[in-house]
């Protein structure tokens, strides 16, 4: 199961950075992958977390900051998420 989340309605480097402290506050032991930054300023950070992973997105072409997570994360962010299933 994916979680999706909408963190931000808009592009904010501000709200990206948010989202990634907020995730390494709730999951300290997590792994940090390296930052992707795409040719239109898009960025993904990927956080690893006992085999899971826990994509952040500050996303040009969607317009937002948003997360995709294989771990819910109501409480982290205090937020009702809808799950959807991998079908990848």
């Amino acid at each position: 199961m994916v979680y999706d989340y909408t963190i931000y309605p808009e592009n904010s480097l501000s709200e990206f950075q948010k989202a990634c402290a907020a995730i390494e506050k709730a999951f300290p032991d997590s792994q940090k992958l390296s930052l992707l930054i795409d040719v239109d300023g898009s960025m993904i950070q990927t956080y690893t977390f006992m085999g899971k992973d826990i994509d952040i997105f500050n996303d040009y072409d969607v317009g937002a900051v948003f997360i995709q997570s294989e771990i819910c994360l109501d409480k982290v962010f205090n937020y009702h998420s809808f799950g959807r299933e991998n079908k990848a």
